[in-house]
């Protein structure tokens, strides 16, 4: 087998011996070798061109050893990507983690095997030549990047008319082109995408999947597979699916004609109108109920997976605050639906028959009383309570009323304290128990309603925490994300232990979405608030700040624990130190921290002293 003359590996090693060996093995692969008996000299030659094609370094060298020479190659941009093999003799764990650690690709046990030495070789100097023509590849995907902006720019330009015209239509007219990768971007949207979507238009324009990512899961198929039979025929296209804006769903009726373009791209010309139709409020009920349920299911499945990968040992710790704070709304659901259930089996079928012993006087001072009840969305303090108790009491009284404390009290729960005077005809006839008893169970009815849609919405938004903080992204590619939602995400799963003794100030300035890894920050914010209420013993005051200066994002936390010792503060972020005891903590986490941190291109920094601690993460934003 033979290779260009263009390969140049410099070895370094000070055994003279182990130099001629590896000299020699790669001369007859026609590799052109260069070899140095120290680092030194291997760093001044490394200052002239040209560079090597890969490095063969030795370990254990007089002066500057082969994990100091290397940490000084990464640190230098010309040399950073130079492959690095190290050579020793040094066959411990912790040696080769070590190696690896300042940037090394392979580690070879001497003595070495010629067969190993050249497989290791040219396996690195293949990855090398594929990362070289990757950079290419990713060089030509900008060129064509910024030809289709320019076409993109072209066409909106033309569009001004356009838009001109379509401005104040009440349903949402949009112009879209898709191109043949299948991505799609929005090149004009009418005003009203703001009622549509609760979006502005430049949002839209901005972000097009926006669109996509509320719809309905259970419609999305269908929506791509209509859409894609438009596209092969070329013909006029009619849809009507649900999308979810603010857990609240709604239904879209999509008529659009799709036009094939001279560089293979399909323009969309279009409309979306609301078609929402009100559904009936025991459907409503049922599917919140199962929708809870299968939330519920979908965490124990979660917690069982999670417990088991090191990443989520941190979620592993909240499972308990988490399945509390379900398990307090769907308590409440459950005593809400049983209220419901025995008025509907106990109380419905007597509405007929009630309403026909009343006069249709009474019957429209009823109908008054429930309205003002209905209507009445106060809530009431205990003191609040006794006062109007004290001044509804009297009232009653003078108009001859029995057990007076006792309707006063009932009037207060249902809300009815103002302007009591028109229903005291309903409170003084014959049968006025029967009227007031009927009229608080409905009023209790609607209570009980508001209760499950509250609670519904508290165990969703928990529920959607859990999930946004344990999702993966198999693609481990760059993607738009809010800060100050990913570190409402990890405290929302915190909140069962702040809730204890911890005071949570937030000071978040607007700021722009950034593009990064989303799940890996998540880690970065769990780590940093978990070791903030650890040293504040989870009493105390944690401070989150979040603001733009100039071209970077500095988010800071700030403990009121008992801060860090100034001789430890320059190790905290060096792998396997740790000041807590045995079994607490393994050293990684800040380690993690910042490693997630400088793959952001990004900063972090610590300031301590007792009382105040504070970590400040600096993330580049446009």
């Amino acid at each position: 087998m033979t290779h260009s003359p263009q390969i140049t590996i410099l070895v370094v090693d000070d055994n003279i011996y182990n130099l001629r060996l590896l000299s020699a093995i790669l001369s007859k692969q026609h590799y052109t070798v260069i070899t140095e008996s120290n680092g030194s000299d291997a760093l001044c030659r490394l200052h002239k061109k040209p560079l090597p094609d890969l490095i063969m370094l030795d370990i254990i060298m007089p002066r500057l050893s082969g994990y100091e020479v290397c940490e000084q190659l990464k640190a230098d941009k010309i040399t950073c990507d130079i492959p690095i093999i190290f050579l020793s003799a040094l066959n411990e764990t912790l040696d080769k983690v070590k190696a690896f650690a300042v940037g090394g690709v392979e580690y070879i046990t001497k003595p070495f095997q010629s067969e190993e030495v050249l497989a290791r070789v040219k396996t690195h100097l293949s990855l090398r030549h594929l990362s070289k023509h990757l950079q290419e590849k990713n060089d030509q995907l900008h060129n064509e990047i910024a030809e289709r902006q320019r076409v993109e720019k072209a066409l909106q330009h033309n569009n001004t008319r356009y838009q001109n015209l379509s401005a104040n239509i009440p349903t949402m007219i949009y112009q879209s082109v898709q191109y043949p990768d299948g991505s799609q971007h929005f090149l004009y949207v009418s005003p009203a995408s703001r009622k549509l979507y609760g979006l502005e238009p430049k949002t839209l324009i901005d972000n097009s999947s926006l669109v996509q990512e509320v719809v309905h899961p259970d419609d999305r198929a269908q929506l791509h597979e209509f859409a894609l039979l438009a596209i092969n025929r070329l013909a006029p296209w009619h849809h009507v699916w649900r999308i979810i804006i603010s857990g609240k769903i709604k239904w879209v009726q999509g008529d659009s004609t799709p036009e094939k373009q001279p560089d293979g791209s399909i323009l969309w010309d279009g409309q979306l109108m609301d078609i929402t139709e009100i559904k009936q409020a025991e459907e409503a009920l049922r599917q919140k109920n199962e929708d809870l349920a299968n939330a519920l299911q979908e965490l124990k499945a979660t917690q069982e997976e999670l417990i088991q990968a090191e990443k989520m040992a941190a979620l592993g710790q909240l499972i308990a605050g988490v399945a509390h704070e379900i398990n307090t709304p769907l308590g409440a659901i459950q005593l809400s639906v049983d209220d419901i259930s025995a008025f509907l089996s106990e109380t419905l079928l007597q509405l007929p028959s009630f309403f026909n012993t009343l006069s249709e006087t009474q019957q429209q001072d009823f109908q008054a009383l429930l309205q003002q009840a209905l209507q009445n969305e106060t809530t009431l303090s205990f003191r609040e309570q006794r006062r109007l108790r004290r001044t509804l009491t009297p009232q009653l009284e003078e108009q001859g009323i029995d057990n007076a404390i006792n309707i006063a009290d009932t009037l207060i729960e249902m809300g009815i304290y103002n302007n009591i005077e028109r229903f005291f005809p309903l409170l003084t006839g014959t049968n006025h128990k029967t009227i007031l008893e009927m009229a608080y169970q409905l009023v209790s009815l609607q209570q009980s309603t508001q209760t499950i849609v509250f609670a519904s919405k508290r165990a969703a938004n928990v529920v959607w925490a859990l999930k946004s903080f344990a999702r993966f992204d198999p693609n481990g590619e760059k993607v738009e994300a809010d800060i100050t939602d990913n570190i409402g995400t990890v405290l929302t799963l915190y909140h069962n232990h702040l809730k204890q003794g911890v005071e949570v100030n937030r000071s978040y300035d607007p700021v722009p979405p950034i593009l990064c890894y989303p799940d890996e920050l998540n880690q970065v914010w769990t780590n940093l608030i978990h070791n903030a209420l650890q040293a504040m013993d989870y009493q105390g005051t944690l401070t989150i700040a979040v603001k733009q200066n100039e071209n970077q994002i500095l988010i800071s936390f700030t403990d009121s624990g008992k801060g860090i010792p100034t001789e430890i503060l320059p190790k905290i972020f060096t792998p396997f130190f740790t000041t807590k005891p045995p079994g607490e903590g393994s050293g990684l986490g800040l380690d993690i921290v910042k490693k997630i941190i400088d793959k952001h291109e990004g900063q972090i920094e610590v300031d301590s002293v007792p009382g105040k601690t504070t970590f400040t993460v600096f993330l580049p934003c446009p």
